[in-house]
């Protein structure tokens, strides 16, 4: 969500600490799990299930939002404000349940790119209002350990690679999600993908320069790490 972090939420506090453990150690079971052979059936459950947390996580933040705050005026306006999906987290989580449940190519692709480029470093410096003792918590782990999850297992555990090409084929994905994304911004007044504005909280935005020219740095940042992914990512065996 784009609300001011409270102070109960610690960055780097155990909590954080345990929710990111855990995202190494499930990324870990679950790709060893996919490379050991395990049956297709076996496989397609686990594929599955994932895809369908991805899903859920996505779906419970203005459900949650609405909960909370009631289903006036109020609980819809910060729907409006902060539970769209249209931050890129949410449009990867949903890019990387379609991968799942159909194991396309391409939306692996842009899955692990925007995964481990992106979400990634959501997950190490969260824009989290919320602290472990409540639901919002767990579920805004749920979709930033689980997409860098789903993400590594699409390709380093199912062997569902980059292709050539991945690298411009990200890049015009990217500036895509930016047009989109700002011309909603536009529309409804929002920051969705934090395009019109830093978030409250600290971020590696904070290193990046003032609006506008931290998109620059961003792009910058987010192009070098496509190229570090490509290369460190399984090759095609010839």
């Amino acid at each position: 969500m784009n609300l001011q972090m409270q102070p109960d939420f610690q960055l780097f506090g155990t909590a954080h600490n345990l929710a990111m453990l855990t995202t190494l150690i499930i990324a870990i079971v679950v790709t060893s799990y996919a490379r050991s052979g395990p049956d297709e059936r076996s496989l397609k459950h686990l594929r599955y299930a994932m895809g369908i947390l991805l899903l859920v996580a996505v779906a419970l933040d203005p459900v949650l939002t609405l909960v909370r705050y009631g289903v006036g005026e109020h609980g819809w306006s910060l729907v409006k404000d902060n539970s769209l999906p249209f931050y890129l987290c949410d449009v990867v989580a949903i890019f990387l349940a379609i991968a799942l449940f159909t194991k396309k190519q391409r939306f692996a692709e842009i899955g692990y790119l925007w995964g481990l480029a992106g979400t990634l470093q959501g997950l190490i410096m969260p824009t989290l209002w919320f602290d472990w003792r409540e639901i919002e918590f767990y579920i805004f782990f749920l979709e930033h350990g689980g997409v860098p999850i789903a993400a590594v297992f699409l390709v380093w555990g199912m062997g569902i690679i980059p292709e050539k090409g991945a690298f411009l084929r990200a890049v015009w994905w990217s500036l895509g999600y930016v047009a989109v994304v700002m011309s909603i911004n536009f529309l409804i007044g929002e920051n969705y993908g934090f395009l019109n504005g830093k978030p409250d909280a600290e971020t590696f935005f904070d290193y990046m320069g003032p609006w506008p020219y931290y998109l620059i740095t961003l792009h910058a940042v987010a192009f070098t790490l496509y190229g570090i992914l490509l290369w460190i990512a399984p090759k095609k065996k010839k």
